[in-house]
């Protein structure tokens, strides 16, 4: 393969504070042309998990999203804090934070960029089995979440309705799924995915 990395020549960061951190490079392409700005948004790792209660059923969250100023149905997830030794560690705790919620098994289903051409993160999924309700959530201050678990047609309607709609998390649903073996569950009746 003949493609080759950009060179980074000068980096400055326009913004670093706890919400966001901008970066502007001065690039040179493997062909010699000059890039200046290109902006990089750098950002800790997140992680997902699709959970399934012992009915096959998946936790879904509903939460108010500002950039998208609407409602969103999603699954649980949150950033990889400095805190957290591992992404497994991340999403389990997230997991009993949003819901309350733990499992009795986590599988990896690997990990994918959330946007390589502009951000510097990697999204990591997971797959939990036997979810159940133990605790009270414990939500950040600015956190309303309100979550249930639902059957693998209706998560599918949801889609297809665009309520839930965050791509990232519809991949992570589309992996566990294949994972499972339960993709034929997920077009039911006369629906066609194509």
């Amino acid at each position: 393969m003949s493609l080759q990395p950009w060179k980074i020549l000068q980096s400055r960061y326009l913004v670093k504070d706890r919400w966001l951190t901008l970066r502007a490079d001065k690039c040179e392409t493997a062909k010699g042309q000059t890039i200046d700005p290109f902006y990089i948004l750098e950002k800790n790792d997140w992680a997902h998990v699709v959970g399934f209660d012992a009915d096959d059923r998946i936790l879904i969250v509903r939460q108010y999203r500002h950039g998208a100023r609407d409602i969103c149905a999603e699954i649980p997830c949150g950033v990889i804090d400095d805190e957290d030794a591992t992404p497994l560690d991340a999403i389990k705790r997230e997991l009993l934070e949003e819901t309350g919620c733990v499992a009795d098994h986590f599988e990896s289903l690997g990990s994918v960029y959330a946007n390589p051409a502009r951000q510097t993160n990697r999204v990591h999924s997971f797959l939990a089995t036997n979810v159940k309700l133990v605790a009270e959530q414990q939500l950040d201050e600015m956190e309303e979440i309100e979550f249930e678990f639902l059957d693998i047609e209706t998560v599918m309607d949801l889609i297809d309705s665009g309520e839930f709609s965050q791509s990232l998390h519809i991949s992570s649903v589309f992996l566990a799924l294949r994972r499972r073996g339960l993709l034929d569950r997920a077009y039911h009746g006369n629906r066609n995915p194509f």
